[in-house]
């Protein structure tokens, strides 16, 4: 029976790779070694590292200004005079090393991978990707992975799916991830049916629209798995 999808794209982050979870032990060892671990900085940075990676989806900042940007605020709010640069080379190192997958994670990418062409797309920064990818069981499973740092665009871009699907037909692929701005509205421009992971039963914008939505990695494997 003809499958209807022949292509999965599939993003990383709180999809397939427990961030919170690893970006969470990375902050807090890059604040014991500046000295600034306290039981409210992971928060403060966060804050600061969310308006620009917010910013970085709305096109007003480059993903090379991200990396240095959040933490020469975040200095900047703890009146320090350390060279940010250097801090988030260190941070960038450190999150490479976090490769926690979420539960379930690993034996779904390898049955998703055992009957469609699996590509993991994501916004993520290319170091710390590819050493998370290079500590992890999936990256064999994975046809191809893009990164936005090393193609020049980004989700919701309609650019960066189309350097995903190469040869693939939009129509032939499906787009699975957690992100309501970069996967869900990234796949409706690029003309990509979309599976919206959404484990926590959030709404969906009425600006955006999914095909499927997984509470579940299961449910996902299902929308992927559709017959013609």
């Amino acid at each position: 029976m003809r499958s209807k999808y022949e292509c999965v794209l599939l993003d990383a982050d709180d999809t397939i790779f427990d961030f919170q979870a690893g970006n969470r032990n990375a902050v807090g060892r890059l604040m014991v070694e500046l000295g600034l671990a306290s039981p409210t900085v992971y928060d403060e940075y966060q804050a600061i590292n969310h308006a620009c990676w917010e910013a970085l989806e709305r096109g007003e900042m480059t993903q090379e200004t991200l990396q240095v940007e959040r933490f020469r605020r975040f200095l900047r709010q703890k009146s320090r005079d350390d060279d940010p640069r250097a801090v988030a080379k260190r941070f960038a190192g450190l999150l490479g090393e976090q490769a926690i997958l979420l539960p379930g994670a690993e034996a779904f990418v390898r049955a998703l991978a055992a009957q469609r062409r699996v590509v993991l797309l994501t916004n993520g920064i290319a170091e710390i990707q590819r050493g998370r990818l290079s500590r992890s069981p999936i990256q064999p499973l994975l046809s191809a992975v893009v990164i936005s740092e090393e193609v020049g665009a980004a989700k919701p871009d309609p650019r960066i799916f189309a350097i995903a699907l190469g040869d693939t037909p939009p129509s032939r692929a499906l787009m699975i991830g957690d992100g309501v701005f970069s996967d869900v509205l990234g796949a409706n421009r690029a003309g990509v049916d979309v599976c919206w992971y959404n484990p926590g039963g959030r709404a969906l914008p009425d600006s955006v629209h999914c095909e499927y939505e997984a509470r579940t990695l299961e449910d996902a494997l299902d929308a992927a798995l559709q017959p013609a």
